[in-house]
């Protein structure tokens, strides 16, 4: 008969045939998964970022550096539940979000999730006090990136950001982490293989409460590259000081190395809000500002050049041999196109007389380049602007330059469905109607000008002199653009000359200046040029968007920069 001490008997033996196959297969069937699980528990990888290679000027003052920065870390595995209110108070982020952050992604198990950054040394001091109190957190000090000079080079350095969760499913993960930084813009992006180290990392043994017991392994960090610019500091610093408050952008080349010395554009920001995740306000209102302070107005911005342009007009005539520098138009401040046309005005209203090619560019009269359009045509112009460098893609490290716009008839007809008018040549001998250029565009045809038909190829980084090669000539002859340089010269060395405020009193400058229609708001102003005119150093572009008249607003920016460049490069005294 079968009693309840039988059923006892089975009902033990089953739970020990239960118990026993669950150890087996605990220990035989999964004994490999739970001793990895262990050793993963006891031992942990800690990844070590790669300081980031530095940034030099010309001279080897630092640009963009590295500093100490005291992060938060914690192993969310051996965090306790009484860590979570203690860390929220002590950060001063709400408990909500330290769980966030704790149990964002991670690289692979036990690795530290990073709960907040560069926090202040004293706030890292006391996290340090209270460690007993909070199992599982750390305080990690890395490099972080430092721009010691705030606005002064910010759109030529560019900045860093942290990469998100595409970009790390894709990059290479010995170089990259969750929490690496990655370069945003400028040269930090440009360069940012080249700046970029590769990672490190220590394999570390920890107790039960995971504290550190021995360093298993410890792979040193590889360091980033260093970098050197053409750029000169206290040259930037100083042209930065003069467009202060303005929308406005220098920049100035040195014509032996075409290397360049300043690019400035204002407004600018300071790249370190893109650093640290505690100026968050900081980039939502520069990101949200209508002034647009993130915009390189030197490269990335088109406008109508104005008069600066005749300096293309007056070289297509020569060259076409529609005119010589000796051929003479008369203005009476007007000019009529036809009898049924509309008077168009030149800015000197009573007229500036006869003039020559000489004194139509030095006095920028508007008549006299009327009538050179009557004798071209639009696509002539164009030509020579191309020839140029206007409207060309321009390679410059830190960006994909996209040309201005130099409109022909074959444009017009593709973008409008219509004909060309010669109405419409009148304003592209001067500069204005369709057309757009960048100030570096209108720099790049300056620099050909000052180096006698040679084209150049304007670079931020600084290169070996013996890789330097011998640049291609533009196909205009010589004494056509001998021409146009004695006639920069007029227009600042003249008492007529539109950029005689431009003048020094220790050199002889050429230039061209350029007041370009912006209505209804108020002109943008231009000026452009290179110094001295006998075995030229420099050329530059000054451009201040809504600035008014350029042989006002830009000329007086010109001979301040001018001054500052004497100050810093001129040779010392014997």
């Amino acid at each position: 008969m079968f009693t309840r001490f039988h059923f006892f008997q089975v009902f033990v033996f089953i739970l020990l045939a239960l118990l026993g196959f669950g150890l087996f297969h605990t220990q035989v069937l999964r004994g490999h998964y739970f001793r990895e699980l262990g050793q993963r528990n006891r031992i942990r990888l800690i990844p070590l970022e790669a300081p980031r290679g530095r940034v030099f000027d010309q001279k080897e003052r630092l640009l963009a550096a590295n500093r100490p920065s005291y992060n938060v870390v914690a192993v969310p595995e051996d965090v306790t539940p009484e860590v979570y209110p203690r860390l929220a108070k002590l950060l001063d982020i709400p408990e909500k979000e330290v769980r966030r952050r704790m149990s964002a992604g991670r690289e692979y198990p036990f690795a530290p999730a990073v709960i907040k950054e560069d926090i202040p040394r004293e706030l890292a001091f006391r996290l340090e006090e209270k460690k007993p109190e909070l199992p599982g957190v750390a305080i990690r000090v890395e490099g972080i990136r430092y721009y010691p000079y705030g606005e002064i080079a910010s759109h030529v350095i560019g900045y860093i950001g942290t990469v998100n969760r595409v970009e790390y499913d894709v990059l290479d993960h010995d170089r990259f982490g969750v929490n690496s930084k990655i370069g945003r813009a400028g040269i930090e992006k440009a360069f940012d293989d080249f700046l970029r180290g590769w990672r490190g990392g220590q394999q570390i043994e920890v107790d039960a409460r995971g504290q550190m017991v021995q360093v298993l392994s410890d792979r040193k960090p590889e360091p980033g590259s260093d970098i050197t610019l053409t750029l000169d500091l206290e040259f930037q610093k100083k042209i930065m000081a003069m467009i202060e408050g303005k929308h406005a952008s220098i920049v100035v080349l040195d014509l032996e190395t075409e290397g360049l010395l300043a690019m400035a554009s204002a407004p600018a920001y300071d790249p370190n809000i893109f650093v640290s995740p505690a100026t968050s306000e900081q980039r939502l209102q520069v990101l949200k500002d209508s002034s647009s302070p993130m915009l390189d107005r030197g490269i990335n911005a088109a406008y109508p050049p104005g008069s600066v342009f005749k300096l293309v007009t007056a070289l297509a005539a020569l060259d076409l041999g529609k005119i010589t520098p000796e051929t003479r138009f008369y203005c009476k401040g007007s000019f009529q196109l036809s009898p049924k046309a509309k008077v168009a005005r030149c800015w000197l209203h009573e007229g500036h007389g006869s003039l020559n090619l000489y004194e139509a560019l030095e006095r920028s009269c508007n008549v006299y380049f009327w009538n050179l359009a009557k004798r071209l045509t639009p696509d002539e112009i164009a030509h020579y602007a191309h020839e140029l460098g206007l409207g060309e893609p321009l390679k410059l490290e830190i960006s994909r330059m996209a040309p201005g716009l130099i409109p022909d008839s074959s444009w017009k007809k593709a973008r409008f469905k219509q004909p060309w008018y010669q109405g419409e040549t009148l304003n592209m001998a001067i500069g204005q109607g369709y057309m757009l250029v960048t100030p570096f565009e209108i720099l790049r045809l300056t620099s050909i000008i000052a180096k006698n038909g040679r084209v150049v190829e304007p670079h931020l980084v600084v290169r070996d002199p013996r890789m330097m090669h011998e640049a291609p000539h533009v196909a205009i002859q010589e004494h056509n653009l001998n021409a146009i340089r004695r006639a920069m010269l007029q227009v600042v060395e003249s008492d007529y000359g539109t950029g005689q405020l431009a003048r020094v009193d220790f050199d002889k400058l050429a230039g061209k200046t350029g007041t370009a229609q912006a209505p209804p708001e108020k002109a943008h102003s231009w000026m452009t040029g290179f110094f001295p005119y006998k075995d030229p150093k420099i050329a530059f572009v000054v451009f201040v968007e809504h600035g008014g008249s350029g042989g006002i607003t830009s000329a007086r920016l010109v001979k301040q920069m001018l001054e500052a460049w004497k100050d810093l490069h001129a040779a010392p005294a014997a």
